[in-house]
């Protein structure tokens, strides 16, 4: 007979969520609807249409953004009937609101009067326009919703903070617990003497215990409003607006707020076009409802990864995999990185994924449905054995990352927590196998870096994809014009990454050869003939790390069914101790320097020795990485970089010692 369940802070756990929305979802006698209540704190003082659409969804929207992920994997109806269930109420707006107003005034205007002063000022951002003869002011102003705007207005046209009604910033800020401001305004003129006004929240402090929120940060929030001013955030707005609309609202039969509520439930289910995009954003980004179906899938991936590395914590697996993965040595300073459950639940789901793709595409007949091993009995013998199945026949830069992790887990004994996560994994990947498949490099780079953060001890950093897009496009227009749609012009730009990690530059040139070859004429089917010529004989990339090289060969296969990873040209190169040999000691990629197929080594006659042969001049034999550097029309790198005291932080500092040594020696022979 329960009616309603509330959530008062953020739920992340799609389990967590179905569980609690279950207790009012049960059916009693003359029980219609059961009610989900979400309450989204609002400054007291704040005009709630106005706050929420300019809110970020850390301040306005995160709560219900993370119910309603929860709720649409659980079931995906709720997408296509949102504008059915969700009702919006909003509190009654207050008489008069508080915001800090900053324009961009020339030298020379408002200056201090008989009142003492116009507050402070400061020089504009050296890249606004005309920025030599403009400083920033900031002042505070108080009176009825929408007034602000027109007070930047009148600023801009050189009226005085006296004649406006401001007053010099911070005078009140021992009020602000009770009475602070809650919005920031800035203005500035552009060069064709038009007005550029914008809105945004004001920054905040992180709460203290038991706070509902923190206090206004006054620095931070002029900092914020310098950057609006110089172009990056902040919502357009036109002195008038708001206070033209709640005088239509109110000479029609509904009250300003009830309009106020239709108004922002459009905005929120994208009813209105452009004019829902701000509320769109902030309540989706997070959500992932009636957006790119790609960027919500990306979402429900990367809070599946959490969960299952939380399975795997909680039965005390964090420091075994720690170990497995040669991050138990490091400092955990760096709270971006990931840990050993985090990587372990992120190569299982790629695996997973891949595997859902091979019995989806029906490339392997014997390989069971993953909705079938998720609910055996043993679901980690049955996983071990399918993907052990696959391994024999292709895919090992996929599968073997994540059946080394299973084997590491066995061999500790706890199974009840790796039993759950790959439960959970195989339910999300069934889901979004597909999705994945199309991610491209602009979605999967940035998701494998909020889940991986950069590993700084390896000197591997992310590359963000608009560089890695750049990077690859000038790298081809400096290979000279050709015919992209013919195969052999494929075959002629061998490429290789040395230091690839998750491959989004290698991603990022296959992307935009595709683009010059469907450019050229290439129909979908010759893209797929092209993308698998490049996947299997043209990309290289060579890495330290086992992770990242799984990245990159999901994310060079993406959306290409044909594409068979035996014959893909990743490779892991040795880094630090030999399992054989603990005495020697590799650097990675720099050992490439040391083969005569790649730096000829002269004989006692001065002869230069060209052997194609990967013989080693200097301890090491590398066929395979060889054989991919050899020859290559193309190089694209982002060199790893890591402070040299911290090189190979992960090892044991004898072995740190024997890497600089051996880092050292090459650079003296070469």
């Amino acid at each position: 007979s329960l009616s309603a369940v509330a959530f008062l802070e953020p739920r992340k756990s799609p389990i967590d969520v179905v569980q609690a929305v279950g207790r009012a979802m049960r059916t009693a006698p003359g029980k219609k609807l059961g009610y989900i209540i979400c309450p989204i704190l609002i400054p007291p003082n704040a005009d709630p249409e106005n706050f929420l659409r300019n809110s970020d969804d850390e301040e306005g929207w995160r709560e219900l953004g993370q119910i309603l992920l929860a709720l649409r994997a659980h079931d995906r109806r709720i997408e296509d009937e949102l504008g059915k269930l969700l009702s919006l109420y909003l509190p009654k707006p207050p008489e008069v609101e508080r915001s800090i107003i900053a324009v961009a005034l020339p030298y020379g205007e408002n200056e201090p009067d008989d009142e003492g002063g116009e507050g402070e000022g400061e020089a504009a951002p050296a890249d606004m326009e005309n920025a030599a003869a403009a400083r920033i002011q900031y002042v505070e102003y108080e009176g009825e919703i929408g007034a602000a705007e027109e007070v930047v207005k009148r600023l801009l046209e050189g009226e005085s903070m006296s004649e406006v009604g401001a007053r010099r910033i911070g005078e009140a800020e021992a009020s602000y617990k009770t009475d602070e401001p809650t919005q920031v305004f800035t203005g500035k003129k552009n060069a064709d003497g038009g007005l550029d006004i914008r809105m945004d929240t004001v920054v905040r402090d992180e709460p203290k215990a038991n706070a509902a929120r923190g206090v206004v940060n006054i620095q931070k929030t002029k900092a914020s409003a310098r950057k609006i001013i110089n172009g990056e955030g902040g919502t357009p707005v036109k002195p008038g607006e708001r206070r033209q609309r709640r005088r239509r609202d109110a000479a029609q039969r509904a009250t300003p707020r009830e309009r106020a509520e239709r108004r922002m439930q459009a905005m929120l289910l994208d009813e209105l076009g452009e004019l829902g995009s701000a509320i769109k954003v902030n309540l989706l980004s997070k959500s992932g409802l009636k957006d790119n179906r790609v960027m919500r899938d990306l979402n429900i991936l990367e809070e599946s990864v959490g969960e299952a590395a939380r399975h795997l914590r909680a039965d005390g697996l964090l420091a075994p995999l720690n170990r497995h993965f040669g991050l138990d040595r490091l400092k955990r300073s760096d709270k971006k990185s990931a840990d050993g459950c985090t990587i372990a639940a992120l190569l299982m789901m790629n695996a997973a994924m891949l595997h859902q793709r091979i019995v989806a595409g029906r490339w392997l007949p014997s390989v069971r449905d993953l909705a079938a091993i998720k609910n055996d009995v043993d679901v980690v013998n049955q996983t071990l054995v399918q993907w052990s199945s696959i391994l024999r026949v292709d895919f090992d830069a996929v599968l073997k990352p994540a059946v080394d992790v299973i084997f590491s887990v066995q061999k500790t004994g706890k199974l009840s927590g790796l039993e759950r996560a790959l439960r959970h994994i195989a339910a999300e990947a069934e889901r979004i196998a597909a999705t994945y498949a199309d991610m491209g490099a602009d979605h999967a780079g940035p998701l494998f870096n909020r889940v991986m953060g950069n590993q700084p001890s390896d000197g591997a950093f992310f590359t963000r994809p608009v560089a890695a897009s750049i990077a690859a496009r000038l790298t081809l227009d400096a290979c000279g014009d050709a015919d992209w749609s013919n195969p052999q012009t494929w075959r002629e730009h061998k490429t290789i990454d040395p230091a690839c990690g998750s491959g989004t530059l290698l991603a990022a040139l296959l992307a935009d050869m595709k683009r010059r070859a469907s450019e050229a004429g290439a129909n979908a089917d010759a893209l797929a003939n092209l993308q698998r010529i490049a996947v299997e004989r043209v990309l290289n990339g060579l890495d330290i790390n086992p992770v990242s090289l799984q990245l990159a060969a999901s994310q060079l296969t993406a959306g290409n069914e044909d594409v068979r990873y035996r014959r893909m040209g990743l490779y892991q190169m040795p880094y630090g101790p030999d399992l054989d040999n603990p005495r020697k000691i590799s650097a990675g990629t720099l050992e490439l320097l040391g083969q005569k197929a790649i730096v000829s080594q002269r004989t006692e006659l001065d002869i230069p020795d060209d052997d194609i042969a990967s013989e080693n001049a200097w301890d090491f034999e590398l066929e395979d990485p060889v054989k991919a550097a050899r020859n290559a029309r193309i190089v694209i790198m982002n060199p790893p970089f890591t402070n040299r005291a911290k090189m190979g932080e992960k090892f044991p500092p004898e072995t740190q010692k024997a890497l600089r040594g051996r880092a050292d020696y090459m650079e003296k022979k070469l």
